[in-house]
């Protein structure tokens, strides 16, 4: 499907920074105008049922959010889907398997996304947890090296292995078939768990080859526009009992009389927490109500953003790239890549530097360490990247 102005879907967002250029969509994408009337729309229901919404909760809002997720990620069990305020509270359950366990073996790299990065470093203190870090700085530039070198490593009997689908410090993207050779590669045991939040709803996803085997994080702050408060974690059947649980894991036992073990539920359920705001549910579903009314698909979506990347790219000046001493951390006109572009500064300060030399400019982008980001998203048209070529090749 071709879009023609999805802009219109954002007017309150759009009126809000009026005058500005947002292109930092991967790290507050704008949420469409539906969103705001999901937001009210669970004020309404607390007031009309205050205590019994959670039957609604459980019964309708859950269960649309799991169906939709399953759609985008083209998975066939929805009720497998686990659901959090944010992607760490899975994370930390599903470490808390391991708890009372001598030894805990950990593998993954030197580029994952600040909450799991400190937690590594964090676990790396206590002396019977090991981590391994496979750099991957260099991925976009070589990549067969760095699925060469992680491949290797999955022999080493791992606990876990957790792995970025698009590294949130470059861009830089596995695709569907390269990450099932990975896991094909990992021993039965072992837990494969997959970070999608930064390709989630972005780029377009397959993972019915992958359906039961890996563990998929990713949640609704960024390209999924429901904003905060939803984080969502893809569960393979098992026996799960996570020693970090609430009472949400066994809502639907808590009607019976308690028995001398802990309850689980027997889907990905088994992994939900406890008592949080519900509003990024009604918010994200709201989305993709809308979208899938609209006729609109995570690959149209992908197909606009990358024509605003290639009208960027077409544009952008090589001589002024130099003058500035920015890097791209990508590889000509990109053929899979993430939903945002990202230069490398020779320093933090000249990253800052140049940051707010753009912000004095209205043009709101975001930076990580010394690298900075240009984010693309349907609330941003060709006239919009057009007007942000003209300062940056004149700055």
């Amino acid at each position: 499907m071709t879009l023609s102005n999805p802009k219109q879907y954002y007017s309150r967002f759009l009126k809000g920074h009026e005058g500005k250029l947002h292109f930092a969509a991967h790290s507050h994408h704008f949420w469409p105008d539906v969103t705001r009337e999901a937001q009210l729309a669970y004020w309404d229901d607390c007031a009309q049922l205050s205590d019994e919404k959670w039957g609604k909760i459980f019964t309708e809002v859950i269960s649309k959010t799991q169906k939709h997720v399953a759609a985008i990620l083209n998975l066939k069990h929805p009720e497998q889907i686990a659901l959090a305020p944010n992607t760490h509270e899975l994370s930390a359950r599903l470490i808390s398997l391991f708890l009372g366990k001598k030894e805990l073996k950990i593998l993954t790299t030197t580029n994952e996304f600040h909450s799991w990065r400190r937690q590594f470093l964090r676990l790396m203190e206590l002396p019977q947890v090991k981590v391994n870090q496979v750099d991957s700085n260099q991925f976009v530039f070589a990549r067969e090296d760095f699925l060469s070198r992680f491949k290797h490593e999955l022999s080493g009997q791992y606990d876990i292995v957790f792995l970025s689908q698009v590294f949130f410090d470059s861009g830089a993207a596995l695709t569907d078939d390269e990450i099932l050779t990975l896991v094909e590669a990992t021993p039965k045991e072992t837990l494969f768990v997959v970070d999608g939040y930064h390709g989630f709803a972005a780029l377009p996803a397959n993972l019915s080859k992958l359906e039961g085997r890996i563990f998929y994080l990713g949640g609704g702050y960024k390209y999924a526009q429901g904003g905060e408060g939803i984080g969502f974690m893809v569960v393979p059947y098992g026996d799960w009992r996570p020693a970090f649980t609430g009472w949400f894991a066994e809502h639907a036992e808590l009607s019976k009389t308690p028995g001398a073990q802990v309850g689980y539920a027997s889907d990905g359920m088994a992994f939900m927490g406890a008592t949080q705001d519900p509003t990024g549910f009604y918010r994200f579903n709201a989305a993709w109500d809308m979208f899938s009314e609209a006729g609109i698909s995570v690959s149209d979506i992908h197909s606009y953003v990358k024509h605003l990347q290639s009208v960027f790219l077409n544009g952008l000046e090589e001589s002024k790239l130099k003058e500035w001493g920015l890097r791209p951390l990508y590889q000509g006109h990109i053929k899979w890549h993430g939903h945002f572009l990202t230069f490398e500064a020779s320093s933090i300060q000249e990253a800052e530097t140049f940051q707010e030399a753009l912000r004095a400019k209205n043009i709101l982008i975001d930076r990580r360490g010394s690298r900075l980001r240009f984010g693309f998203g349907l609330y941003q048209n060709e006239g919009d990247v057009v007007s942000l070529l003209k300062i940056l090749n004149h700055l």
